[in-house]
């Protein structure tokens, strides 16, 4: 994304702006995901924010073994703001949608595949071979339902509905492993308080909606995070310092 395009819009109160930027974004990201022909993102090295969005769009995903993903828009301030959360939680379920977006965690190519994210992992000497293979046949189906591994089981069900304001206060949940709560709970210490509450509420929102109304739901929630202090701390301070986060 063009961060300084953010700070520059937040600075002169342009911020319809940026959330008219965003619904072409979101128009473009569904045009892709609903097309008749096949789409297909190549993830072969890191994606971060946006990139990861957009290779969610895609209807299927080949990833070779360098390829990973992440979401770390809650640290500079904000929330993924092209349906990464939706699509995340169409593919993993709410509770690690979450995890992902509001920890920031890397999901590897292995993981990603092993929790339906992408669609083939394969060497990059075999990446033409298995691109044509899948534009040959019948298009993936890209929700389908499906077992979360095992090794994911504890963090999803850190993260499921309602539970969310209770790690941010650093409380324990009953049966949860305390350190794996530290570890977590450390991690959203360096996120923005009043983006992972946003996005928490977001989530919980699109659950049983369509697409597009999902969408709409993301959408109106932008003037309200770009409007914090916030925002514009994180915004600015990307690449540069570590962001002091006050919770307005």
């Amino acid at each position: 994304a063009d961060i300084r395009y953010f700070v520059e819009k937040i600075k002169a109160g342009r911020i319809p702006d940026i959330v008219a930027f965003t619904r072409k974004g979101h128009e473009l990201f569904l045009r892709i995901e609903e097309s008749r022909k096949l789409t297909i993102a190549l993830l072969d090295g890191l994606s971060l924010g946006g990139g990861s969005e957009l290779a969610l769009a895609c209807q299927a995903i080949v990833a070779t073994p360098a390829g990973s993903m992440a979401f770390p828009e809650t640290g500079i301030g904000i929330f993924p703001g092209l349906g990464g959360m939706l699509r995340m939680a169409r593919h993993v379920g709410p509770a690690l949608a979450k995890y992902f977006a509001f920890t920031g965690a890397f999901i590897n190519a292995a993981d990603a595949l092993a929790l339906g994210i992408v669609t083939k992992l394969v060497e990059p000497a075999g990446v033409d071979a298995v691109l044509q293979t899948l534009a040959a046949g019948a298009k993936p189906e890209k929700y389908a339902l499906r077992e979360i591994p095992e090794k994911f089981k504890p963090l999803a069900a850190l993260f499921d509905t309602g539970k969310v304001a209770g790690l941010l206060a650093g409380k324990v949940p009953e049966g949860a492993n305390a350190e794996l709560v530290g570890k977590v709970v450390k991690t959203l210490g360096y996120k923005a308080p009043l983006a992972l509450r946003i996005a928490d509420e977001i989530v919980d929102r699109q659950a049983g909606l369509t697409m597009r109304e999902a969408v709409e739901v993301e959408l109106g929630r932008l003037p309200e995070i770009f409007a914090t202090a916030d925002a514009l701390e994180g915004l600015s301070s990307a690449g540069r310092r570590r962001p002091e986060f006050k919770g307005k």
